[in-house]
C-alpha cells in the first residue's frame, strides 16, 4: 500500500492521507495543564519533517506557541543533512516521503552513534498494525497517528524529552563518574605498584608477599642540609623535585619500583613486586643514570649537589601498610644493609655488598673498598661500582 500526499484543498470525499491541518477545533486551545514544565519547552530542539508545506507550516505553529524552537525538513535527505549539523533534541518524523521514507531515515539516524540518542517519533496516517510495528523496529519511541490531538502530541513530546533529558544527564554524571574514577586510578598508581594497586581493587586488604630475591636501592643528598639554609622553601621543593622526577623517569625506563622519598633521600627496588631474574643488573643500570641525571640537573640550576647512593640485594618482605594515607614499604635485614651501604659509602660513588658484587662482577667494573665497620653489622667486604665491562 502506498500513502500519498495531497494539500488540504483536495474537495471532500476524494482519498487522500490525513493532514495535520485538520486537527480538531477544539484541540487548538490549550491550557497550561495540557503540557510539561516550560523549561523544557524552551530549551528543546525539534526537526520536523514531512513533504507537505501545510503539515510544516501547522506543526511549527503548534510548537512554536508552546516556545519550542523548530527546524523543518521537507524530505529524508535534507532531514538527515538537518541532524548532521543541528543536532536537534527530538524528531517529528513522516513516514511516507519521496525517495528516501521515514523508516529509512529512522534506521540512518540509529546506525549512527552521533545521532543515535535522537528521540524519533512517526507522525503519519498510516495506522495499520504492519507499519506501527515497522516504526518501532526501525528505532522510533513513538507512533502517532494522524488526525492527533494536540495536547496528547505535546504530551508525548514533553514525555520524551523529558526522558531524553534524564538520559543525557546520567550519562554526564557517568563521565564524571568515570573521569574521576580514572583520576582516583591514577593517583593510586602514583602511590602503589600497579598490580598491588589491582590487588587493592579486587578486595585484597592485607597485602604481604615474601620475595626471595630482590635489589634494594637508597640514594641520599649529601651535605643537602647546610645547603638549604640558602634557599627559601619554594626553591628547596622545585630543587628536590626536579631531582626525584628525574630519578622518577629512571625507575620507569628501567622497570625498578619507586618505594618512596624520605626528605632528601630517595629509595627503589628492582625485582618487586613481580620478581625478575636481572634485577641486580636492573639496579645497577638505574644508579649508574642517576649520577648523570645528577650532573644534568646540576648545570640546569646552577648547583653543585652530590648522592652517595647505596645497593644490596637479598630476600625482602614488601606489603602495603595504612588505611588511608597507606604506603607500599619494604622490611628484613637486605632493606637495612641498603641503607647502610648509601650512608657509609662515599660523595658520588654507588657502594654496594659483596653479595651484589658476586652476582655482576662479569658484567660490571668494580673497585674493591675492602673490609669495613658496617654499624649494626660489624665488618664488610664492600665495592664500588665504576661502570659497564
Amino acid at each position: 500500500m502506498v500513502e500519498t500526499h495531497q494539500d488540504i484543498s483536495t474537495p471532500l470525499g476524494q482519498q487522500r492521507d490525513i493532514g495535520i491541518a485538520e486537527i480538531m477545533p477544539e484541540t487548538t486551545i490549550l491550557s497550561a495543564a495540557d503540557t510539561a514544565s516550560s523549561e523544557v519547552e524552551e530549551q528543546s530542539y525539534i526537526l520536523i519533517v514531512d513533504d507537505v508545506p501545510v503539515n510544516l507550516q501547522a506543526l511549527e505553529s503548534i510548537l512554536q506557541t508552546r516556545g519550542f524552537r523548530v527546524i523543518k525538513a521537507t524530505n529524508g535527505e535534507q532531514a538527515l543533512e538537518i541532524v548532521a549539523q543541528e543536532k536537534p533534541d527530538l524528531i517529528l518524523l513522516d513516514v511516507m516521503m519521496p525517495k528516501m521514507n521515514g523508516y529509512e531515515v529512522c534506521q540512518h539516524l540509529k546506525e549512527n552513534p552521533a545521532t543515535s540518542k535522537i528521540p524519533v517519533i512517526f507522525l503519519t496516517g498510516r495506522n495499520d498494525s504492519y507499519s506501527v510495528i515497522k516504526g518501532f523496529a526501525s528505532g522510533a519511541l513513538d507512533y502517532v497517528v494522524k488526525p492527533f490531538h494536540a495536547p496528547e502530541l505535546l504530551a508525548r513530546i514533553n514525555t520524551h524529552l523529558e526522558l531524553k533529558r534524564s538520559r543525557d544527564t546520567i550519562l554526564r554524571y557517568n563521565h564524571l563518574l568515570n573521569a574521576e574514577k580514572r583520576r582516583a586510578e591514577q593517583l593510586l598508581l602514583n602511590i602503589l605498584p600497579a598490580s598491588i594497586a589491582d590487588r587493592l581493587q579486587n578486595g585484597e586488604r592485607q597485602i604481604a608477599d615474601k620475595v626471595d630475591d630482590a635489589t634494594v636501592i637508597f640514594a641520599d643528598v649529601t651535605n643537602f642540609t647546610p645547603l638549604s639554609e640558602n634557599y627559601s622553601a619554594e626553591e628547596i621543593v622545585s630543587l628536590l623535585n626536579s631531582l626525584f622526577s628525574a630519578f622518577d623517569a629512571l625507575a620507569e625506563e628501567y622497570g625498578v619500583e619507586k618505594i618512596k622519598t624520605m626528605g632528601d633521600s630517595y629509595m627503589a627496588a628492582s625485582g618487586i613486586p613481580i620478581e625478575r631474574p636481572d634485577h641486580a643488573e636492573a639496579a645497577v643500570n638505574m644508579a649508574l643514570s642517576m649520577l648523570t641525571v645528577l650532573a644534568e640537573v646540576n648545570v640546569s640550576s646552577g648547583n653543585n649537589l652530590n648522592i652517595r647512593i647505596g645497593l644490596h640485594c637479598g630476600p625482602v618482605v614488601a606489603g602495603v601498610i595504612g588505611v588511608k594515607k597507606f604506603i607500599y614499604d619494604l622490611w628484613g635485614d637486605t632493606v637495612n644493609t641498603a641503607s647502610r651501604m648509601e650512608s657509609h659509602g662515599e660523595a658520588g660513588k654507588i657502594h654496594v655488598t659483596e653479595a651484589l658484587y658476586n652476582k655482576l662482577r662479569e658484567k660490571y667494573r668494580f673497585q674493591e673498598r675492602g673490609n669495613i665497620e658496617i654499624k649494626g653489622k660489624g665488618s664488610m667486604k664492600t665495592y664500588f661500582v665504576l661502570g659497564k665491562l
